[in-house]
């Protein structure tokens, strides 16, 4: 009878410590899919800013998501709210969103608001990520670091929030993210810091291919097919009898 309460209250336990994502270690992670945002240009400091949303290795990449708050601690940019419905990036003012560059390989930053070129901007800023479809893992190669924390929603498809995730005395280390129960709904991330050297990014790894930005949707493609077609008719009429 003890045996069996001893039982119960081990499962109980481990069902209480369980979270909806847990923080795990970088090398645990079984995904081999990376984002090293060679594929987009970068340059030395202070880098390269981008106004815009931008796509690398089929990653979105924005400031945040519409429906997100936005404010400041310091330097810092500060994240609050829920993304309004289906997850859709957007970007910071101008000088106030992302920027890339060469640290030994390219790194990516949010920008405070400060704003570039201004150093005290750099890695000051908020930045959100969109995959084309649902993850259970995820993970990044942090650089820099002093300290300070970053604060990391994870969400659904519909803009909902599966669970938010503090990484406390942030340094240049990598850093890992489960879904409990491996379950794959994970489709957009968004990452805010306090930290007072700011920080960036690389080797953002996921589990399932991603092909945000790469592929026309469905209805690209319908009206690809239609304007092909409509070439097709002018070209027939003109054919001499």
């Amino acid at each position: 009878m003890k045996l069996l309460a001893m039982s119960i209250l081990s499962l109980a336990c481990a069902s209480v410590m369980a979270a909806p994502v847990n923080q795990v270690a970088y090398a645990s992670l079984t995904g081999t899919e990376i984002v090293d945002f060679d594929d987009i240009a970068g340059g030395g400091a202070p880098g390269t800013n981008y106004d815009s949303v931008v796509v690398s290795h089929g990653v979105g990449l924005g400031e945040r998501f519409v429906g997100q708050t936005l404010s400041y601690v310091g330097d810092n940019d500060k994240l609050g709210g829920l993304p309004t419905g289906a997850l859709t990036l957007m970007a910071g003012a101008p000088g106030q969103n992302l920027n890339v560059f060469d640290y030994s390989t390219n790194v990516l930053t949010g920008l405070g608001h400060l704003g570039f070129p201004d150093f005290g901007a750099i890695g000051e800023g908020s930045f959100a990520l969109t995959f084309s479809s649902d993850q259970s893992q995820f993970g990044f190669q942090l650089v820099g670091g002093d300290g300070g924390n970053a604060y990391i929603d994870f969400f659904r498809a519909d803009g909902s929030l599966i669970d938010s995730v503090t990484v406390t005395g942030l340094a240049n280390a990598y850093y890992g993210f489960s879904r409990d129960g491996a379950v794959k709904d994970i489709r957009g991330i968004s990452i805010w810091n306090d930290d007072g050297g700011g920080i960036g990014f690389d080797n953002l790894k996921h589990d399932v291919v991603s092909v945000v930005g790469n592929v026309p949707e469905p209805s690209t493609y319908a009206l690809m097919f239609a304007g092909l077609a409509a070439v097709g008719a002018i070209a027939r009429r003109r054919r001499p009898a």
